[in-house]
C-alpha cells in the first residue's frame, strides 16, 4: 500500500482539487432517492488491508438482502488479495485509483444499482462513486475532509468509536442495523504454509504501512531481545510481511540469528499467511492488517500501539494482549491515520520488552 498511500503531493491534490470538484458537483447534481427496486450492489474498498478486513462484513450483510442478486467489490491492487478469504461477492474489479481517468472508465463499465463507498477520507473515491452508473450512492461525511457533497446518502463518520461501528452505519440507508463482526467466510484451501515448521512457533509481524509507518513500528532491538527470550523457552520465530517487507524481514532474521528463525515474508499469499497465523502459539504485531487477520482467526495475540488508538483501530472483540502508549504519554492521537504533528515524537520504544513478556505470561501463559 505504500505506493498508493503516503504520497504527500497526491494527497494535497486530492484534498484541494478533489474537494472543490466534489463541492461543485454536489451543488449541480440532484440528490436521488433510494430506488424501490435494486439487485446489484457495488462496494468500494480502496483503503489499507486492515480497513478492508474491517469492512469485509458488508459483503455478507448486503448479500442477506432478499432483492440483492449480485455483489461487486471494487478494490485496489494492494488490498485485492485479502478477498481470497471472503465469499458472498460475485466479482472483484481492481481499480487503478492513482489514475483517475482510467479508474472512471473502468467503474463505468459496471451496472451497479447501489454503490457503497467505504473510504473515510480520500476524495478520489467519492469522485469515482459520483461517476459510476449507479442509481444511488452511499458514503461517509467525514469532518474536514470535504468529500460528501455528491453522495445521495451521507453517513456521519464518528471519530470516537471503533471503525467497525462506522462501517456498520453505511448499511443504515438500506434499512439494515448491523451487529456483524469481520470474519473469514470462505473455506480457504490449504497451501502448505502451515508446515513451514514442525516446532511450536510465534509469529512476529513488525511492519506497518502508510503515512509515517516507521512511527508505528517497534524498535528492531526490542524484537531481537524478545526473540532471544522466546527461543530460549523453546519457540521458533516466524517473521511475516508483504513484498515491501521482505528485505527488512531477512535483515531481522539475520540479526536474531540461529536456526529457530524463519523468514516467511512475501512467500505466501493471504491464505498462506492465514494458515501460519492459525497454527501459531501467539502473534506479536504492530497495528496493521495482520493484527485484524489474527483477531478474525482468534489466535492469541499481543498488539502494540503507539500513535494509534486501540479504541479506534484495535483488534475487534479481542481486548487481551493490547499494549498501548497512553494519551498522557503522547500516544493514541491518530484518527484517520495521517494526523501526525510536523515533528512527531517516536513513541513505540515506550512499550518495553518486559511489558510484552509480562503480557505473554499473564494472558497466555507463554514464557
Amino acid at each position: 500500500m505504500k505506493s498508493e498511500r503516503g504520497q504527500g503531493l497526491m494527497k494535497r491534490v486530492d484534498l484541494c482539487v478533489g474537494g472543490v470538484f466534489l463541492y461543485v458537483l454536489g451543488a449541480i447534481r440532484k440528490k436521488r432517492s433510494m430506488p424501490s427496486e435494486y439487485s446489484t450492489v457495488g462496494i468500494f474498498a480502496f483503503a489499507a488491508i486492515g480497513d478492508s478486513i474491517l469492512s469485509s462484513f458488508l459483503i455478507s450483510e448486503v448479500r442477506r438482502l432478499a432483492n440483492v442478486s449480485k455483489v461487486i467489490v471494487f478494490a485496489s491492487k494492494s488490498n485485492a488479495g485479502i478477498y481470497d478469504l471472503f465469499k458472498g461477492f460475485d466479482e472483484i474489479s481492481i481499480v487503478p485509483v492513482t489514475n483517475p481517468f482510467q479508474a472512471i472508465r473502468l467503474v463505468r463499465q459496471f451496472n451497479v444499482d447501489i454503490l457503497i463507498d467505504t473510504s473515510q477520507w480520500p476524495r478520489i473515491a467519492a469522485i469515482l462513486a459520483a461517476f459510476t452508473r449507479s442509481k444511488f450512492t452511499i458514503g461517509f461525511k467525514t469532518r474536514q475532509q470535504f468529500r460528501h457533497y455528491a453522495y445521495d446518502a451521507c453517513v456521519e463518520h464518528n471519530s470516537t468509536v471503533h471503525e467497525v461501528d462506522n462501517f456498520r452505519k453505511l448499511l443504515n440507508p438500506l434499512g439494515v442495523e448491523s451487529r456483524e463482526y469481520p470474519r473469514i467466510t470462505k473455506d480457504v484451501q490449504a497451501t502448505g504454509a502451515s508446515h513451514i515448521t514442525s516446532d511450536k512457533y510465534i509469529v512476529f509481524h513488525p511492519w506497518a504501512a502508510g503515512t509515517n509507518s516507521a512511527m508505528r513500528e517497534w524498535p528492531v532491538t526490542y524484537w531481537c531481545n524478545l526473540a532471544e527470550m522466546l527461543i530460549e523457552t523453546g519457540y521458533t520465530i516466524v517473521i511475516t510481511g508483504g513484498p515491501g517487507d521482505a528485505d527488512r524481514a531477512e535483515e531481522l532474521r539475520k540479526l536474531i540469528g540461529g536456526a529457530s528463525v524463519i523468514n516467511a515474508a512475501a512467500k505466501f499469499g493471504f491464505s498462506g499467511v492465514a494458515e501460519i497465523i492459525r497454527g501459531a502459539a501467539c502473534v506479536i504485531c504492530v497495528n496493521t492488517g495482520i493484527m485484524h487477520l489474527s483477531a478474525m482467526l482468534d489466535t492469541p495475540m499481543i498488539s502494540l500501539h503507539g500513535p494509534t488508538n486501540p479504541s479506534r483501530w484495535g483488534p475487534v472483540s479481542k481486548e487481551r494482549g493490547v499494549l498501548a502508549v497512553s494519551e498522557r504519554e503522547g500516544g493514541m492521537y491518530l484518527n484517520l491515520g495521517f494526523e501526525y504533528p510536523k515533528k512527531p515524537k517516536y513513541l513505540m520504544d515506550k512499550i518495553s520488552v518486559d511489558a510484552v513478556v509480562n503480557a505473554l505470561r499473564k494472558e497466555y501463559s507463554i514464557i
